[in-house]
């Protein structure tokens, strides 16, 4: 079975924004979501011998958004971001005076108010703790907001804005620390994500309609993997007095020469 770190407190948190309508007055429309966000991936040019391919896999997980018909009562405000890369959006990280175990998010456009979800856990709800931001992810400008999980995990929950600043879940990452990179060199930026020690390493990328995962230590049958600043994966095993370099490609794992 692939091990995606699906833990307790994960687990938790898709519940809870199960569950976050009735905190939240949720209005009865349908949430949105990335269905409509299709591109498609370059087609595999090379077919080398000494090739490790990945094996990718469906993410099974992302934000929830739905449309608030009222703003949150009880919320206590942690930090708010104006963002003028999406027309000035406002977003705004609050916890709720009936819940200590997560910090949450929401934003409002010309077109309503958007509960984001949950965000990262209550014992992070500093506003250092918190990071509201534009990124680069597959091929698309995003809002990305990180919390923290744990001292050594985030949580990034990644939202697409539409034209009239309406927001939609597009990924999530629980699998560590994480930052978009071209590591593949096709022209998207992948998610990538790290954590533990050994470390371990994951890669996100979109694939048509659908976000996959895929466990880099599994492919490089390693105990640790490591992503070098230049983008490269060290790849070692305990005791090992050498790591192993390989480079992704659109077709999968080289070694690195």
């Amino acid at each position: 079975m692939f091990p995606l770190h699906k833990s307790v407190t994960l687990t938790a948190l898709l519940l809870m924004n199960l569950l976050a309508g009735c905190q939240h007055q949720v209005d009865p429309s349908p949430a949105q979501s990335a269905n409509d966000y299709h591109t498609s991936r370059p087609k595999p040019t090379n077919t080398a011998a000494n090739l490790i391919k990945l094996e990718w896999n469906l993410v099974d997980t992302m934000p929830i958004v739905s449309q608030l018909s009222a703003p949150p009562t009880g919320a206590t405000l942690i930090t708010e971001k104006k963002l003028e890369d999406f027309g000035g959006l406002k977003v705004s990280v609050y916890t709720m005076a009936s819940d200590e175990d997560y910090v949450y998010a929401r934003t409002s456009t010309s077109k309503g108010q958007y509960s984001l979800g949950a965000i990262g856990t209550y014992n992070y709800r500093q506003p250092e703790d918190i990071k509201v931001e534009v990124v680069r992810l597959f091929s698309e400008k995003v809002l990305k907001i990180t919390g923290g999980l744990g001292a050594n995990n985030s949580l990034s929950n990644y939202y697409l804005i539409d034209e009239s600043g309406n927001p939609s879940g597009l990924l999530q990452i629980d699998t560590g620390h994480s930052k978009e990179l071209d590591v593949d060199q096709d022209g998207s930026f992948e998610g990538v994500a790290a954590h533990g020690n050994p470390m371990s390493a994951y890669i996100y990328r979109w694939n048509v309609d659908h976000a996959e995962i895929t466990f880099v230590n599994d492919a490089l049958k390693a105990d640790s993997v490591v992503l070098t600043d230049e983008g490269i994966y060290e790849a070692s095993n305990i005791g090992d007095k050498q790591s192993k370099k390989f480079r992704l490609t659109v077709e999968g794992l080289i070694p690195e020469r």
